[in-house]
């Protein structure tokens, strides 16, 4: 009779980088969060709008936002706006 052979152990893959360094200031977590976060400029209905763009750029963007306790749609508003006001200019 033939010994019994064991699976290969799986090798830890190695781990991927955080996106994003943890925070080492008062970030807030869970329930918090919605305690904290800012309400939207504005409260009218605004019309969907989608659009691609690098995913890195995507990335940074969510983060600024949320470090800078801004919605991602009055970010986006603003940044339009000063890109129509500078193109009214040239």
């Amino acid at each position: 009779m033939s010994p019994i052979k064991k699976p290969d152990q799986p090798q830890p893959q190695p781990q991927p980088e955080a996106a994003l360094p943890p925070a080492e200031h008062g970030l807030a977590v869970g329930a918090a969060v919605g305690a904290t976060a800012r309400k939207s400029t504005t409260q009218r209905r605004r019309p969907s709008f989608g659009s691609y763009m690098d995913r890195d750029l995507q990335r940074a963007f969510k983060a600024a936002c949320v470090l800078s306790g801004v919605e991602m749609q009055d970010a986006l508003d603003q940044a339009v706006r000063d890109w129509l006001t500078k193109q009214a200019a040239s």
